[in-house]
């Protein structure tokens, strides 16, 4: 390992509208605000938020409609969700969708001996709920 750890600091995500976005990360995810910046002459917009040591930053372009890629295969390279990490998936997926929020994926068991459940932010993007660490076998190059 080098002398010079690195470690996980954000997640960027573009949304199109800042402040139902705020609402739902702050309000229903219970992510603290930190606060905002302004560049490109006001015409993009980062909120930066928190929870425990993890940052979201959100993005929002004034003039433009951002798009979600929405139901990309996960076999298409790239990013496929953020994973929020709590003790009661079932109670937070319930908060949650009494809220209105769309799930993909119903609280469950899953392989590895974690409880999840997937679901879309306003804007579509995926994230997970997670209860656990998955009990995962040590890595070895190639396939079985």
């Amino acid at each position: 390992m080098p002398d010079h750890a690195i470690r996980f600091d954000h997640v960027a995500i573009t949304v199109r509208d800042m402040e139902r976005s705020v609402r739902f990360y702050r309000d229903q995810l219970g992510f603290e605000v930190l606060g905002q910046l302004f560049l490109n002459e006001g015409t993009f917009k980062i909120v930066y938020l928190r929870s425990g040591g993890a940052h979201v930053e959100l993005f929002e372009f004034r003039g433009h409609e951002a798009e979600t890629a929405v139901g990309v295969p996960d076999t298409v390279g790239g990013f496929k969700h953020v994973a929020l990490q709590t003790d009661d998936v079932d109670g937070v997926a319930a908060r949650l969708k009494a809220a209105g929020a769309e799930f993909t994926l119903e609280p469950l068991d899953a392989v590895g001996g974690v409880r999840l459940a997937y679901f879309r932010d306003p804007d579509g993007n995926l994230l997970e709920l997670v209860s656990g660490v998955p009990n995962v076998a040590p890595y070895e190059p190639g396939w079985p």
